[in-house]
């Protein structure tokens, strides 16, 4: 009798008959006529050049046998857990689910192939993305805030004894970088100074000593000594990387205009709440209309 009060024991029977009750209704489900689920060829396709890819060959009998209970008890899963409506208001399958659309929607701008017209238009429309970039070579002195009360006050210091007449700087401070630097790109400066820094530099101009410019590291004086100019590439030469960047474009387009499609098929609602919070009509709501 004590048995029958135990709380693992009530547990274990309920479980039991969920379990039956889910058996029943599947098997009637069965009965009913309910659309299997289907391996076929073209799965077995996929499971053999995935193997391949992973293992560099092709898997065994036993373990193709593996993989397709894996799929199956996969499939037979997602089934079971749409009928019970564990696919609602869930982020990550909803993500998943737009993520996936989105990738077929890119990949028909793959099979496009635009004409030489197209291509030689795309290039001349955004030529300064296939130029050669532009080169600087500079020479700074580093004022360090770790190690200065007031590096920003030394360097402008430093500054005015060079506009003064002094030859170099006041010694500034070591840094592991280096002092000098000879024709190093937009990318290469920024790797080394940050974004911000390239930017300033990158607009001096040769032939006397500026600053302080701020990077993450502190304050420079930076002295350019040389720059060459970005050269535009010819199309034969950056042929490739125009086709890229068109293809790139076009994905782009075909989303946009995809989603505006999809707002006008199923239009945007927002609550009055909402869009006080936003201040603004929200560029989707506009394109529902």
């Amino acid at each position: 009798m004590k048995l029958l009060r135990e709380p693992l024991l009530h547990f274990a029977v309920a479980g039991a008959l969920v379990f039956c009750g889910y058996s029943w209704l599947h098997d009637k489900r069965a009965e009913d006529g309910a659309e299997p689920v289907r391996i076929g060829e073209g799965d077995i396709r996929w499971l053999r050049q995935t193997w391949s890819s992973q293992w560099l060959r092709d898997p065994t009998a036993g373990e193709l046998k593996g993989m397709v209970d894996g799929l199956l008890s996969e499939r037979l899963l997602a089934r079971e857990a749409k009928e019970m409506g564990l696919d609602q208001d869930d982020t990550i399958i909803r993500r998943r689910l737009a993520q996936k659309l989105k990738f077929m929607i890119e990949d028909t701008a793959q099979l496009a192939e635009p004409t030489e017209a197209e291509l030689r238009k795309f290039y001349a429309a955004n030529s300064s993305r296939f130029e050669t970039p532009g080169k600087l070579s500079f020479k700074q002195a580093y004022f360090s805030p770790e190690r200065r009360v007031d590096a920003a006050a030394d360097a402008k210091a430093a500054l005015a004894k060079l506009n003064g007449g002094d030859v170099e700087p006041a010694a500034g401070d070591r840094l592991l970088l280096g002092n000098s630097f000879d024709d190093a790109d937009a990318a290469a400066i920024s790797a080394m100074f940050g974004a911000d820094f390239a930017h300033d530099v990158l607009a001096l101009q040769p032939g006397g000593w500026s600053g302080p410019v701020k990077s993450g590291y502190g304050f420079h004086l930076v002295f350019v000594t040389q720059r060459a100019a970005a050269t535009p590439k010819p199309f034969e030469t950056a042929r490739g990387a125009v086709l890229a960047e068109w293809r790139s474009a076009k994905q782009a387009e075909l989303t946009r205009n995809y989603l505006v499609e999809l707002r006008r098929k199923y239009g945007v609602e927002l609550d009055d709440g909402v869009s006080a919070t936003l201040g603004s009509e929200p560029a989707s709501k506009a394109a529902a209309k």
